[in-house]
């Protein structure tokens, strides 16, 4: 609080200020001891000074309209109930270039100046002084307010006979800046500020704010009149926000989370310090932009409306995962959290975000979902994931009315070659055969490996009976090649079997039988080709199914 301002507002005298808002319409505005010698209602108009003197109301604002028209101090007395109280009431008009106003005071009884003027001092909350500085650069103190000896352990007398009782306990680091700034204001005649520190003589230390004019006498010398506050407490509270302020920064700057702010339409307005660290961008890149710089095209919408979404509720709405684009090109996973920044009247003024970096965690997850669905040794899809993705891809042709082909994949002589090199030359086979087939089929045809050395291959459609039975064909002859493995050459064949949908089977279930008996038919021919499937009979079948 302004040094003037808590001197109205701690004075013991009934203090008010009148100012015209408009012409007829008034402010009023009472320091405590005013509101409790008169009362005081909730409002500070015309009306509220007027209830305050019930018996002289007329009379308080007629003075006060004089005050204001005939710029001239005026007096009156004015009473409450039985009038055995009686008080006069001081107005006084108040011009300040263009400002003007009404000052009233109260006064029971008149009391000598300086009685009222150490009564009125006795309240502030520092204490008031004027120190003389002689041409021979003695230092003197001609008047020290009674709270001295509360604020430094000093009495008033002790302070008046000897300067220097007050002035040593100056902090030694800030003595000299004390002296060297005052004696500056008095060169210039300019008013003089300064926070510093003072002990009192307990060893107490407290800070000081002391503010004051000086003034040249007659003689050269220098005179200050000034007021000095104890502001160790304000100072204690600046000092923890401080610290406060330099822990939450290195806390942002730190951690891993981005801390961002976004416009309605989603501009960057604030990021943390750490974005750099963490995006690679440097900060003066970032604000400003749209966050649609950094977002991966497929995930704009959601955030969108996300951000939308926070704005309309004012509500916080969980948590996103999207990815954003690192400054080197690498795409990144990030969740956020987001928050509404309100003001006073509860509208949403921003959007909060704080950022993580999620990419080892997504990464992982997608490791273990692909383990889960591909076959470890060779990485082709599995059963499981193959025949769900053959269940979607038949619902999908039977809907557009396309043709696809299931292959059914069986290696030839594959067991004598795990009972003489053993199941690491086996294993190797089985990769060198997988890699050989997925080379030789489209990029929309999928292979995958269901168990032993079986594979089954989906051709995409439309594929007719010719096509299918070509791509088979290919495959048939491309594991025919012998395989350089680590031991020695070895020859495999395949035995194929080939089934259209819905040619052969309108159904998941009877395309694979039909592929499956192809495949034995395959065997029975004597190996090393492909066959389309066509039906036959039981024994038939159990004839061509081979013996491994």
């Amino acid at each position: 609080m302004h040094p003037y301002r808590a001197l109205f507002e701690q004075s013991v005298t009934p203090l008010f200020v009148i100012e015209r808002s408009s012409p007829g319409a008034m402010n009023v505005y009472a320091n405590a001891a005013f509101r409790r010698v008169v009362g005081w209602a909730a409002n500070n108009n015309e009306q509220a000074l007027a209830s305050c003197f019930p018996l002289d109301a007329s009379h308080v604002l007629a003075a006060v309209h004089s005050c204001e028209q005939q710029q001239s101090v005026q007096a009156l007395m004015v009473a409450w109930g039985d009038s055995s109280r009686g008080w006069q009431l001081q107005l006084s008009p108040l011009v300040d270039g263009e400002y003007r106003a009404v000052y009233g005071s109260l006064f029971q009884q008149a009391l000598p100046f300086g009685e009222s003027l150490d009564a009125l001092l006795s309240q502030l909350p520092g204490f008031i002084y004027q120190l003389h500085y002689s041409l021979e650069g003695s230092w003197r103190y001609t008047y020290v307010g009674q709270r001295v000896v509360e604020l430094f352990g000093i009495s008033m007398e002790e302070a008046l006979a000897d300067a220097q009782t007050l002035l040593a306990n100056i902090h030694p680091g800030d003595r000299d800046a004390v002296i060297e700034s005052s004696l500056a204001s008095a060169q210039t005649l300019t008013p003089w500020k300064q926070e510093f520190r003072m002990f009192h003589r307990n060893g107490e230390m407290l800070w000081v704010e002391a503010n004051d004019h000086p003034r040249r006498e007659p003689d050269g010398s220098i005179v200050w009149t000034g007021y000095a506050n104890d502001i160790t407490q304000r100072k204690a509270l600046e000092a923890a926000l401080k610290s406060s302020e330099q822990r939450f920064r290195q806390l942002v700057e730190q951690a891993n989370d981005i801390i961002y702010t976004l416009s309605a339409e989603g501009v960057l307005t604030y990021v943390s310090p750490n974005w750099p660290r963490i995006l690679g961008h440097e900060v003066n890149e970032v604000l400003g932009r749209n966050m649609s710089f950094v977002l991966h095209p497929e995930d704009l919408e959601a955030c969108r409306r996300y951000i939308a979404k926070v704005y309309h509720t004012a509500q916080p709405q969980g948590i996103i995962e999207y990815r954003v684009q690192h400054a080197n090109g690498e795409w990144r996973w990030h969740f956020t959290s987001g928050a509404p920044l309100v003001d006073e009247q509860g509208n949403v003024t921003s959007f909060l975000g704080i950022s993580h970096d999620i990419t080892p965690r997504r990464e992982m997850e997608q490791r273990v979902l692909h383990l889960a669905q591909h076959d470890t040794l060779t990485d082709l899809p599995n059963r499981a994931m193959f025949f769900d993705e053959l269940g979607r891809a038949l619902v999908k042709a039977l809907r557009e009315g396309g043709q696809l082909a299931l292959l059914f994949i069986d290696l030839d002589h594959f067991k004598p070659v795990n009972d003489r090199w053993g199941h690491g030359v086996g294993d190797q086979l089985l990769k060198e055969a997988a890699q050989r087939m997925r080379l030789r089929l489209r990029g929309t045809d999928m292979i995958g490996r269901i168990g032993g050395d079986e594979f089954v291959a989906l051709l995409g459609g439309p594929v007719t009976e010719e096509e299918a039975l070509a791509v088979a064909q290919q495959l048939c002859r491309a594991l025919a090649e012998p395989f350089a493995l680590t031991v020695a050459e070895v020859c495999v064949s395949a035995s194929i079997g080939v089934a259209l949908f819905p040619l052969h089977a309108g159904e998941e279930a009877t395309l694979i039988h039909c592929a499956d008996q192809a495949m034995y038919q395959a065997k029975a021919e004597g190996r090393n080709r492909a066959v389309l499937y066509a039906p036959w009979s039981t024994s038939e079948v159990a004839d061509a199914s081979p013996t491994y």
